[in-house]
């Protein structure tokens, strides 16, 4: 894989012929049809992805991982994440892109952002037959879209509750409703500004409640306190600016907030146990490999 360096890690809309391909948009690909972005460059979205793979083989680099599925499989994207597609044109998929807020204000609780923390499920025969149905009827209600958005944007809904349903079968998750709308949003308000608001009193003060309350929520949630939560995003994205860019590791840890080099070196080792450097040479290293 030819990993291109640059200052910046490039964001792409997904190439539609429409108008609203940011809110929602649906393609049928075929083999042979090439990519179906673009470009080959490594590059984020802003919007949440979904492919439904039927038949043939799809390689796709999310973040620091590559993930090859061969025959029937599911591949999620959240807003952000690291995207290269490898081996374009091998596959029939279907494609899905949309924007957060087109389902925010059609859903009650947003559980559906969840199942976007995993990246790949393969399917059997019989999973893709259940979801088929919804792919189609997609298609077809997109043809008039925007004028029937609502309808399109509860189609959507029912399929992403179908893909949860298959990722529980094959992936059970435990439910903890109690804390489940808090932890969404302190985990919304961490993608957002994580790179600013480094402390659990940052979040806890935008959302109303103390900031024990807030290490109780996410502790309960996943295992890990409100603090942990916090540096860990801060940790991927420094990750990835030294994986995908040529950026000097004192400029990294300055776009993640800290202005002392040294400081950022510290924190580094203590999460991953490498220093910078370490860490940019063995994975470049992994991924010639």
């Amino acid at each position: 894989m030819d990993v291109g360096l640059k200052q910046e890690i490039p964001v792409y809309p997904v190439p539609s012929n429409t108008a609203h391909v940011d809110e929602f948009n649906i393609t049928k690909l075929t083999f042979g049809q090439g990519r179906y972005e673009k470009t080959s460059d490594p590059h984020r979205h802003h919007h949440y992805t979904l492919m439904i793979l039927c038949e043939g083989i799809t390689q796709q680099f999310i973040d620091f991982k590559e993930y090859k599925a061969e025959g029937m499989a599911i591949i999620l994207m959240r807003p952000g994440q690291v995207h290269e597609e490898i081996n374009a044109g091998n596959a029939l998929m279907y494609l899905i892109t949309f924007h957060a807020d087109f389902l925010f204000s059609r859903s009650a609780d947003h559980h559906w952002e969840r199942q976007f923390d995993k990246n790949m499920l393969p399917l059997i025969s019989e999973d893709l037959q259940d979801l088929l149905p919804f792919l189609e009827l997609l298609q077809d209600e997109y043809r008039n879209f925007p004028k029937n958005k609502t309808v399109v944007a509860h189609l959507l809904l029912a399929l992403l509750e179908k893909t949860e349903m298959l990722l529980h079968v094959h992936t059970p998750i435990v439910e903890k409703k109690r804390y489940s709308e808090l932890m969404r949003q302190f985990s919304t308000l961490v993608e957002s500004h994580f790179l600013t608001h480094t402390q659990v009193a940052d979040y806890a003060e935008k959302m109303f409640i103390s900031s024990g309350h807030l290490n109780d929520v996410v502790k309960e949630m996943t295992g890990t306190n409100a603090k942990s939560w916090i540096d860990e995003r801060r940790l991927l994205e420094a990750k990835r600016l030294l994986f995908w860019t040529q950026l000097p590791i004192g400029e990294v840890g300055r776009r993640i907030g800290f202005e002392d080099p040294a400081y950022f070196t510290r924190f580094f080792k203590k999460h991953t146990g490498q220093l910078p450097a370490a860490f940019q040479r063995e994975l470049h290293k992994t991924i010639q490999h």
